[in-house]
């Protein structure tokens, strides 16, 4: 390799982004015994930015860097030396300037210089503001770094300008080579930026004024054109202008359309209401800038959306398959509606919805792998169980779906990238799983761009026309016709029937389906007519042919570790009896599917039951196969387990899933809600029968008690009179006590007795002092006793 002199007047390059020099640099001096240089960066001669106002060049400065440095860089490849190329009006002198740019007779010019061209002044007046500043015979060398900050703002100063203009003025001046036709601009001839159309700001209207404007009248200056008015007048003469229409007529119909107030009715028609004539473009603006609009192709995106135009009218460039070069490198991952209704699997009259299917697909060979069918909005977790359908052996699902099929025609393959839309991958969950976990990759494809992800696309259209389409139940994908029956009252197949005639149909296309010619290799096609054989072209040959030769590029994984990841998590309830599975996406809500109970000898041993109960934690997490009821696997720190189902139903562990489940509550809870007038007539029923007969053990009781109260009656007058006997008694009692202890007054004199009368009793003694309540008793009795004697 020639060895490169640093020296001044080089322009330097970096070879990568990472270079240490980005960018263009050019060499303004070498001192050799400093073991420095220093380099001023290039500006860009390009404008990078339409529609801004050229940038100030003097963006870095001046820089030092040594000399060895540099030489260490060249020697090892980090920076090269390179040729600038100049614009070619910069190689031009006064008199071409003159020529090909007039001079104008502008009165603001000073007289002298009104022969000279507008260039010419410019880059002069640029000169004398940096001329001071430049050494005299220095040739690139430049000023006096240590000072030149003082030096540029004096001169600024000086010239009654701003510093950044003298900054700028010097930097162009030394990074183009110390030319002074440097100091004019890069482009020349134009009038703002390049290709940046002019519009009207400020409220000031282009062109010549109207007029009404020079009548006085400035309201009507007339409307100042937008961006937006531009459109309209350029997809209005493409829309419009027609042979045979003359260009005032198509002017009228896109000034009805995009400048209208509304409609009003005419002699029986609708006719617009044009705006005011100062509202809306001219027909001058229609003929100027109607012409100038650019292809169809940009007016149909505009009228018809992105969207639509990207769908169905933008040309393909490429394929999907550019940049594939083998089997298994990259996968299509895609969900779409299998167009049919589904029953219960226990009862054909129980209609379920319509499902949806996810397929993985290989992008260069259109191979199917893998494949779920979910029922309402796929998920996260419906992806993952399509991906690992597809990385795993299929021989146990085609024995439990009764398939006499070789497992070799459906391959497993993990791929080392996916192609996925903006649906079930993209959450945390699907990205770190795929990517974090497993070390793969996802391409999201953007909206409206489903040919990036073709071969799944091209696929559900064969689906639906060669599979779906022909089950009873079909929607058809389109809504039910005026008169015709909808389509779920149709509805015969359940998800496990569907699912059986699925890999029926996936085996035909992986196995039978023919493909062009051109997407089998060239190397296949020369090695089967080598050996006189007609060449297969179904995908499986291909796919076998491919491996034989090593050009599958799938991942090995080991299964069990793609279970542990990509098997949908679900939460059970621990009890006494088992695992009972929750149903999915209820939120906070617990809704127990009742065919889902697990149960094994393990969570009895390893105290899980009683541990949970114990703490109140019945909840965990488990992972299943959502179209499996036979098993659960419950990971913890001893491995993982297999806990089987206990459930006695033989029909519902074989062909049933947790959708199937789900329908089933669904079911009951429509089963109780119809049924509840029923229920309610019957309860209020059943209490009436009970009222009555507790009205009935009532008069019964009331009937006995009665007749046993006559006897205790009886019972009660005896008991009355010895009680009526002793209380008169008793009285009599007190009444003697109370008459006893009284003192006997004197008879007044009117009181004695006549003479005539019988001798007078003799009274009798006075009672004893009674001290005690047995003495008062004695004397009572006593007392009864005498006066019982008379």
């Amino acid at each position: 390799m020639t060895e490169t002199t640093i020296e001044p007047g080089l322009v330097l390059a970096g070879t990568s982004d990472n270079s240490p020099l980005p960018g263009l640099y050019r060499v303004l001096e070498v001192a050799s015994y400093l073991d420095q240089v220093t380099l001023i960066p290039i500006p860009s001669i390009g404008r990078d930015m339409p529609g801004k106002k050229q940038k100030s060049y003097y963006a870095k400065g001046f820089f030092l860097r040594k000399l060895s440095q540099l030489k260490f860089w060249l020697e090892t490849d980090a920076i090269k030396p390179t040729t600038l190329a100049l614009p070619n009006h910069w190689h031009l002198g006064d008199e071409d300037f003159r020529r090909l740019w007039p001079p104008c007779n502008d009165p603001a010019i000073a007289p002298e210089d009104r022969h000279r061209s507008t260039l010419e002044l410019r880059r002069d007046r640029k000169w004398t503001l940096i001329a001071p500043l430049i050494p005299s015979g220095a040739g690139i060398r430049p000023p006096n770094l240590a000072c030149l900050d003082s030096l540029v703002r004096a001169r600024a100063r000086e010239a009654g300008v701003s510093a950044g203009q003298v900054f700028d003025a010097l930097h162009r001046y030394y990074a183009f080579g110390c030319i002074k036709n440097a100091l004019i601009p890069n482009n020349v001839g134009r009038s703002g930026a390049p290709a940046v159309p002019r519009r009207g700001k400020n409220q000031v209207k282009l062109g010549r004024k109207n007029t009404a404007v020079k009548a006085g009248d400035t309201e009507k200056a007339g409307l100042i054109l937008t961006d937006q008015d531009v459109l309209n007048i350029q997809d209005g003469y493409i829309s419009f202008v027609h042979p045979g229409t003359t260009v005032r007529q198509a002017f009228l119909s896109m000034t009805g359309t995009y400048y209208s107030t509304g409609h009003v009715l005419q002699q029986g028609l609708l006719t617009p209401v044009l705006l005011d004539a100062h509202l809306r473009p001219t027909e001058d603006n229609f003929r100027y800038h109607g012409p100038k609009a650019p292809d169809a192709t940009g007016a149909a995106r505009r009228l018809m959306g992105e969207g639509k135009w990207a769908r169905d009218y933008r040309h393909l460039a490429g394929t999907v398959r550019d940049g594939i070069v083998s089997i298994g490198q990259v996968g299509s991952l895609d969900a779409s509606p299998v167009d049919v209704n589904f029953v219960a699997c226990g009862d054909p009259r129980q209609p379920i919805g319509v499902g949806r299917g996810l397929f993985v697909r290989d992008a260069w060979l259109g191979l199917y792998l893998g494949w779920h069918i979910g029922m309402g909005g796929l998920g996260t977790d419906d992806a993952k169980m399509a991906i690992l359908r597809a990385a795993t052996d299929k021989t146990s699902m085609l024995e439990r779906y009764d398939l006499d099929l070789p497992p070799e025609d459906f391959p497993a393959l993990f791929f080392t990238k996916y192609l996925s839309d903006n649906g079930e991958l993209r959450s945390k969950g699907g990205i770190t799983t795929m990517v974090d976990d497993l070390a793969s990759r996802i391409e999201f494809i953007a909206s409206g761009r489903a040919d990036r992800n073709s071969p799944s696309e091209s696929g559900h259209h064969s689906r639906h026309r060669n599979f779906d389409h022909h089950i009873t139940g079909t929607t058809k994908g389109r809504p039910s016709k005026r008169g015709e029956r909808p389509a779920i009252t149709k509805a015969l197949i359940s998800r496990f029937s569907y699912t059986r005639l699925l890999l029926l149909w996936i085996h035909w296309a992986n196995t039978k389906q023919d493909l062009p010619l051109h997407m089998v290799p060239s190397e296949m096609r020369r090695e089967y007519a080598a050996q006189g054989e007609i060449v297969p072209r179904t995908r499986i040959a291909i796919y076998r042919w491919a491996k034989l030769n090593g050009y599958v590029a799938g991942k090995p994984v080991d299964p069990t570790y793609l279970r542990s990841h990509l098997l949908p998590r679900f939460t059970a309830s621990v009890q006494r009896r088992g695992l009972v599975l929750h149903r999915p996406n209820t939120g906070n809500a617990v809704e127990l599917l009742n065919g889902a109970r697990f149960n094994h000898q393990y969570l009895a041993e390893s105290g899980l039951i009683r541990d949970a109960i114990a703490s109140g934690n019945i909840h965990i997490e488990v992972r299943a196969d959502p179209d499996d009821l036979s098993h659960i696997l419950l990971m913890d720190k001893n491995g993982t387990h297999i806990i089987p189902n206990i459930k006695d139903d033989a029909i519902l562990l074989h062909e049933g899933g947790i959708a199937d489940l789900c329908g089933l509550n669904d079911a009951d809870r429509l089963y109780v809600q119809t049924t509840t007038s029923r229920r309610d007539q019957d309860e209020i029923d059943q209490q009436a029968f009970r009222q009555e007969t507790e009205a009935d053990a009532r008069d019964r009781k009331k009937l006995a008690q009665d007749s046993l109260g006559k006897k205790t009656a009886q019972s009660n007058k005896a008991g009355n009179v010895r009680a009526a006997q002793a209380q008169e008694k008793r009285d009599q009692l007190d009444d003697a006590v109370r008459r006893a202890t009284e003192p006997i007054a004197p008879s007044p004199p009117s009181a004695q007795p006549p003479a005539t009368a019988s001798p007078p009793v003799p009274a009798e003694p006075a009672p004893p002092a009674l001290s005690t309540l047995t003495d008062i008793r004695k004397h009572r009795l006593s007392r009864f006793n005498s006066e019982r004697k008379f």
